[in-house]
């Protein structure tokens, strides 16, 4: 955990060392998404996101996410679903920042927990692939990774899917 807290200490001062040419508004971005994940174990999940992200480097950024988790799954043969919402935060590193074109590729990290007294209470670990559009403002934006659901509710095991998901990029 130290050394943890040693890398993100390490990795936040890294943007005072170095001087950018853009301003703030320059450097944050907002995206907003919807994606689901690999039905498993009769459980279909959907999610609807929202993220700030902030560049540290010219290749790498952080971002806070907050996300709407519904989970859709037979009971007793009745449609239902389970709902709730996660925040959390990730790490962003920029793969083709240095070619160019219009595409961008980055690779990206991110670790959720669910708030409040959901129906379903999990935390939430991804790593995935985003693609979008560098040149346009408002840019579709396409990612496509794995999720492993730590499931801390009765019932509900813990299970990792491929998921996808689809947004804008502003």
């Amino acid at each position: 955990m130290k050394k943890l807290i040693c890398a993100i200490m390490f990795l936040l001062s890294l943007p005072a060392a170095s001087v950018h040419a853009q301003a703030f508004k320059e450097m944050t971005f907002f995206e907003l998404s919807a994606g689901s994940g690999v039905k498993h174990h009769g459980i279909t999940p959907v999610d609807f996101s929202f993220k700030l992200h902030v560049d540290l480097l010219p290749f790498a950024y952080i971002f806070i996410a907050a996300e709407d988790n519904i989970a859709l799954y037979k009971n007793d043969g009745a449609k239902s679903y389970s709902n709730g919402c996660s925040m959390g935060g990730g790490l962003g590193f920029k793969l083709l920042n240095g070619v160019k074109g219009k595409h961008a590729l980055d690779v990206r990290v991110k670790s959720l927990s669910t708030l409040g007294s959901p129906d379903w209470k999990r935390n939430t670990y991804d790593a995935s692939l985003a693609w979008y559009l560098k040149t346009e403002k408002f840019s579709p934006i396409v990612e496509l990774g794995y999720r492993y659901l730590d499931s801390r509710t009765k019932g509900i095991d813990n299970y990792g899917n491929a998921y996808l998901t689809i947004g804008l990029r502003y």
